[in-house]
């Protein structure tokens, strides 16, 4: 079932405590199941069990609404990579944020697609606001700012964290990516333990 056929026929029993983010959860679904052209605020309204006017008192057009999709998304992202300690080695801090990646990409799939799998340009994008754009790279920044204490403890070789964070972000996104896009030739369990060997293998060869 398409996740926002899925989100229509439960709308009476998904927490409506918080409209806000029933309104992100199918602007986000109905992104993905949709794509951009088909995109309303009136789908979205209608998805949430709103009003078609109601929206409007909680986001003034579709670009603030899919910014706000995207940012949502980078702060549950923050979230997960927040929970590593950085007070253990730093080679297992880089292998437990790589797991944490991949918790991410796993349990909350449907932003993780909409983040970095899209093939449609999101305009959200378009019109970041220097707060918006700081917490968007804040989740590279944890990344690039483990990879430079490895870099100072002699754990990595590299001398350009920024390289460095990259490359492993790449690594980590090429083998989610193909698992998400049903690629992988594996299973759940099967992709989850190779991602960790791959992982582990890659960063202890850097």
């Amino acid at each position: 079932m398409p996740r926002l056929d899925f989100i229509r026929n439960n709308v009476n029993t998904v927490n409506m405590r918080d409209s806000k983010e029933q309104i992100l959860t199918c602007a986000r679904d109905l992104f993905l199941d949709e794509g951009l052209v088909h995109f309303s605020m009136r789908k979205v309204a209608q998805c949430a069990g709103l009003s078609a006017t109601a929206i409007y008192r909680h986001y003034a057009n579709k670009d603030e609404l899919l910014f706000n999709v995207l940012l949502r998304g980078f702060r549950l992202f923050a979230e997960y990579l927040g929970r590593v300690s950085e007070s253990q080695m730093p080679l297992d801090c880089l292998k437990e944020t790589a797991a944490a990646y991949l918790a991410f990409a796993l349990k909350e799939c449907a932003y993780y697609e909409v983040m970095f799998m899209s093939s449609e340009q999101i305009t959200g994008l378009k019109r970041l606001n220097e707060d918006g754009a700081a917490e968007m790279q804040q989740t590279f920044e944890t990344l690039r700012r483990r990879v430079q204490r490895a870099i100072d403890g002699g754990v990595l070789r590299s001398h350009d964290s920024y390289r460095a964070a990259f490359g492993i972000w790449a690594y980590a996104h090429g083998q989610i990516s193909l698992y998400l896009g049903g690629r992988a030739g594996m299973d759940r369990g099967a992709f989850i333990d190779n991602y960790h060997r791959l992982m582990a293998g890659y960063l202890e060869g850097q």
